[in-house]
């Protein structure tokens, strides 16, 4: 973690750090749901907000099925990203503990017993792996940006 002169986190950082922690309460927080209110909430989404959309687009409507399984890739995408950026690029690291939230959350929802599939832990790990590269992409982004300024300056 980058600290400022103090020793103390800076306000970016720290920002990052509740973000990330925020995403993983959400994404462990739905596996905690019955699976009926999980259903439910896909299945009103789905046809109250994105059937009515891609309908519009003239694309074919998704099933809630369909639904659930891109929102397991966004979250760990989203989860990824702000990881790898707390990491600072350090893939190892951010992918590791993108893989060890893909477990964790697969056994809340054996707890929970709604049950757990190791098809969606692959389908979280893909999203991680996305996190990742977007994540990389960002850090590489900023380091370029800052190499640039310091050449102006």
């Amino acid at each position: 973690m980058r600290r400022v002169k103090d020793g103390r986190l800076s306000g970016k950082r720290i920002a990052l750090l509740i973000a990330t922690g925020l995403t993983l309460v959400f994404i462990f927080g739905q596996s905690m749901l019955p699976q009926s209110v999980s259903a439910e909430e896909s299945g009103w989404l789905t046809e109250n907000v994105l059937n009515p959309v891609l309908d519009l687009l003239g694309i074919g409507p998704l099933t809630h099925h369909m639904v659930r399984k891109i929102a397991h890739v966004a979250e760990f995408t989203i989860l990824s990203v702000l990881l790898t950026l707390c990491f600072r690029g350090q893939i190892v690291k951010s992918a590791g503990a993108g893989f060890a939230a893909a477990f964790l959350d697969e056994s809340i929802q054996l707890l929970s017993g709604r049950g757990a599939s190791i098809t969606d832990v692959w389908i979280d790990l893909i999203g991680v792996a996305i996190g990742s590269v977007l994540g990389l992409l960002i850090v590489q982004l900023r380091l370029s940006h800052s190499k640039q300024r310091q050449k102006r300056a």
